[in-house]
């Protein structure tokens, strides 16, 4: 639910700057990456979801308490709980960037940033399945860190949970009879995804733009991320993924973001302008 405003503003930029200076000096973790609207929501979140007072407790107890900040930063991410969220993204993925993937003869390798709980890991890894390229491809998934990565490598999926995806799944199929339970197995009172699924992923943290330069990238995977970054950090993380991916590789964003103002976007040509899939120039 969102914070009323008098809630947000006695958090204030004032109140912001003073949790940063915490969140950098003490872990170097730099909060000005994140857009400060939806900042504010998030920590806000985080006081009454923690039993705090206020913004300055919650500084308190990350200057006290190592132990917290990890919590802090896992509830600090976004997290997707919709396996093909977004059907149409998925099918024009099957339809039209795998099979350019497929022409090449190396591995196909894969980065899926902000991989959140894991759902568009797997949703990536069950097309790529459901085109036989079993053997054929690498995916590094890479969250904030390892809390939340934890959450993706070992995530127990519930029945209301799956409800969704398996409409997704259903749609992304364009056929009712097909399921996504197929791919799962029954674990306690839930279910999770079966072993084949994770053998070809890799989850990193990522530290930042300098310390995961990944190369020779034929594919990135970064949608509905953008939108809760500065458009600073929008730019340096384009420029990232510029540098990683291989002429002719794709970037994918979310289909309500905007990167056209970044420096390196003149190296893209669009691929989909509505599902935002962009190629890489080969020069």
């Amino acid at each position: 639910m969102k914070p009323a405003q008098s809630e947000e503003s006695n958090i204030g930029i004032s109140g912001l700057r003073k949790l940063n200076r915490i969140t950098t000096q003490m872990y170097g973790f730099d909060l000005r990456t994140f857009a400060t609207t939806s900042l504010l929501r998030k920590i806000e979140s985080i006081i009454q979801a923690n039993h705090l007072k206020d913004v300055d407790t919650l500084i308190h107890v990350l200057e006290t308490r190592s132990s917290f900040f990890p919590i802090f930063q896992s509830q600090l991410t976004y997290f997707c709980s919709e396996l093909f969220r977004d059907p149409a993204f998925w099918r024009l993925f099957r339809d039209s960037v795998v099979p350019v993937l497929n022409k090449t003869k190396s591995k196909i390798r894969i980065w899926v940033h902000g991989c959140s709980s894991g759902e568009e890991v797997l949703s990536t890894a069950i097309v790529l399945h459901e085109s036989g390229l079993n053997e054929k491809f690498f995916i590094y998934a890479t969250g904030i860190n390892e809390l939340s990565i934890n959450e993706a490598r070992n995530k127990i999926y519930f029945d209301k949970q799956l409800e969704v995806s398996d409409n997704n799944y259903k749609r992304f199929c364009n056929d009712e009879n097909s399921s996504i339970f197929r791919y799962l197995e029954r674990k306690d009172k839930g279910f999770i995804f079966k072993d084949e699924f994770y053998q070809n992923i890799r989850h990193e943290v990522f530290n930042g733009i300098e310390a995961n330069e990944i190369r020779g990238l034929h594919l990135v995977l970064c949608r509905n991320y953008f939108i809760y970054c500065t458009p600073e950090y929008q730019n340096n993380l384009l420029g990232l993924f510029t540098k990683s991916l291989i002429p002719g590789g794709f970037l994918a964003i979310g289909n309500k973001e905007n990167i056209s103002f970044c420096n390196d976007f003149n190296k893209y040509v669009v691929f989909n302008k509505n599902e935002k899939v962009f190629q890489k120039k080969p020069y």
